[in-house]
């Protein structure tokens, strides 16, 4: 029994029946033909189990001189015709790498010669920004001495602006208490009309002299 329960026969029987599938007798194919088992379990029981397949397997028939021959020749040509495929490939991927280089030369002048551009584009912004820090020094030092006027502009334009704030409050009790004596003239007027228009009523009302 071995390490993980997988005996040299299971495996003996699972790459035989894998033989007998014609399919291929490799490690994995027996552990998924198995289940389970160590990689290393089941390859010294397929050392073994190759070892006696070898064994009981006849040897092969030898080849006749001109089959020989002509297997030779064909190997031979093949192997010219690889090497000279191969030489091409290679001469193709050494242009190929040339070209790169070269590309890869030109880019980096070019980028050189950007960085030199670079350089002195930025020493030119550097002048620039020196004059720029003097004149925003002149502006800040104007500013300072115009700070104290408009300081005193904006005390004054808050100043009206709560004098307008009163004046639009005024404003409006004004109107509030128009408003209402239009409406108790209108009550009054009301009041007058009825009057004038029912005097007789109000005759009536009166009791006469000398009544009890």
């Amino acid at each position: 029994m071995s390490r993980n329960g997988i005996t040299q026969d299971q495996v003996f029987d699972a790459a035989q029946h894998l033989t007998d599938l014609q399919q291929t007798v490799s490690v994995q194919a027996v552990r998924d033909q198995l289940g389970a088992g160590s990689f290393t379990t089941i390859a010294q029981h397929l050392r073994q189990w190759r070892s006696q397949a070898n064994q009981t397997t006849s040897p092969p028939m030898p080849l006749p001189p001109e089959v020989e021959l002509t297997a030779s020749k064909a190997a031979t040509l093949i192997w010219q015709v690889t090497q000279e495929l191969a030489r091409r490939e290679i001469d193709a991927i050494r242009q190929a790498s040339q070209h790169q280089i070269h590309e890869a030369q030109a880019q980096a002048q070019e980028a050189l010669d950007e960085v030199a551009r670079l350089e002195t584009q930025a020493h030119g912004f550097d002048q620039q920004i020196t004059e720029q820090a003097q004149q925003l020094e002149a502006l800040r030092q104007a500013l300072a001495c115009s700070q104290a006027d408009s300081a005193a502009h904006a005390a004054r334009v808050e100043q009206l602006d709560e004098r307008i704030q009163e004046l639009k409050a005024e404003l409006s009790e004004a109107r509030a208490a128009t408003e209402q004596k239009v409406e108790e003239c209108g009550r009054l007027r009301g009041e007058l009309a009825a009057r004038i228009a029912t005097p007789s009523a109000k005759k009536q009302r009166v009791a006469p002299p000398g009544s009890s």
